[in-house]
């Protein structure tokens, strides 16, 4: 059996994306106790959940717009849950093990690291078009890889304007203004 997503999976495996991100950055955030590494951590989370937001948004207003509602196949079991795509990136791990090795990260290799994982997600993305079941279903693929290039140009400018101004600075991090 072949399997396919639709515009409505695709759509599942993304939001599960984003929870799982927010999650880690939640999680490692609680390692930090200075604001400036904590804050960064909760402004990446914030982002995060942002992104499922919308990409919920957008879910619904596809399901009213098409009637599609999502399947339930007992013998696909990876059709019908998008967490196991989604734990195809490195979100798929937990924050327990990933967040310690960030308590000894400064706030410029918080974003540069960031900045990396967001490019995971972005090829994630791009092997996923590959079992797109129609072109409805690469082209909402192809949007879900515009915006997390938005991610990666923000994430970009935030890195050089940290190393711009130094690291220790402890006014440097604004993710609002990066986006």
């Amino acid at each position: 059996m072949d399997t396919t997503f639709n515009v409505f999976d695709v759509l599942r495996i993304a939001e599960e994306v984003e929870r799982k991100a927010a999650r880690f950055y939640l999680g490692t955030a609680r390692e930090f106790v200075d604001s400036q590494r904590r804050g960064i951590c909760y402004d990446l989370a914030s982002w995060r959940v942002r992104h499922e937001q919308a990409w919920n948004r957008i879910r619904h207003d596809y399901s009213e717009r098409t009637g599609e509602f999502g399947r339930f196949d007992p013998d696909d079991y990876v059709s019908s849950n998008p967490q196991v795509m989604a734990g195809l990136t490195w979100f798929g791990t937990g924050w327990e093990v990933r967040g310690r090795l960030f308590a000894h990260m400064t706030a410029h290799q918080i974003l540069r690291d960031a900045r990396r994982r967001a490019n995971e997600i972005l090829i994630f993305y791009q092997g996923l078009k590959d079992f797109a079941c129609d072109a409805e279903s690469r082209t909402m693929i192809d949007n879900m890889i515009a915006e997390e290039g938005r991610h990666i140009s923000a994430l970009n400018r935030q890195v050089d304007r940290m190393q711009a101004l130094g690291s220790a600075s402890p006014h440097t991090w604004s993710l609002c203004a990066a986006v």
